[in-house]
């Protein structure tokens, strides 16, 4: 048995009291000697950021626009399915969904100028009936190639709730 390690714990406290105690030289804040811990303080946690797209800026005033990953995703789809020259990506919205609306997106040859806004966005054209812009206008549709999530996503700052899997919205 060695003669420099203390036997008892309290042979082995009053050691490290010699030694500087156990919380070194500044006892005040040591939960052993009875003196209260300081307060914690608080974590400042960053708020994530708007999510912040590269669209085309020839589009400003389209009541939806697309990133420019979605553009390049549309694109690669036009090519692999042979969809016929003159169709635009047009932009729907529906009743339904958990949430009241469910945008939808699809390829349509048919164009009526006075009832649809048609924007050319990085060499897409895209439709939207102009009687959506109350519930669209702003929003702007992206493509995830996360190995979490995958697809077309709208992001719309008109949303006042989205239901648990984000397909459908309210305002």
């Amino acid at each position: 048995m060695s003669t420099d390690t203390p036997a008892s714990p309290a042979d082995q406290a009053q050691a490290q009291a010699q030694a500087g105690g156990c919380c070194g030289s500044d006892p005040s804040g040591c939960s052993s000697h009875g003196a209260a811990t300081p307060a914690p303080q608080p974590v400042q946690l960053e708020m994530p950021k708007p999510a912040e797209y590269v669209t085309d800026p020839a589009a400003v005033d389209a009541i939806v626009r697309i990133s420019e990953k979605a553009a390049v995703e549309v694109k690669r789809f036009l090519s692999e399915k042979n969809v016929p020259d003159g169709c635009v990506l047009r932009i729907a919205l529906a009743g339904g969904g958990c949430s009241g609306f469910e945008p939808h997106l699809g390829f349509d040859n048919r164009i009526d100028e006075a009832a649809d806004q048609v924007t050319e966005q990085f060499g897409i054209q895209v439709a939207i009936d102009k009687k959506f812009a109350m519930f669209m206008q702003g929003t702007t549709v992206d493509y995830l190639d996360g190995i979490d999530k995958r697809g077309f996503k709208f992001d719309n700052p008109n949303a006042t709730s989205q239901c648990g899997c984000g397909k459908s919205f309210s305002v």
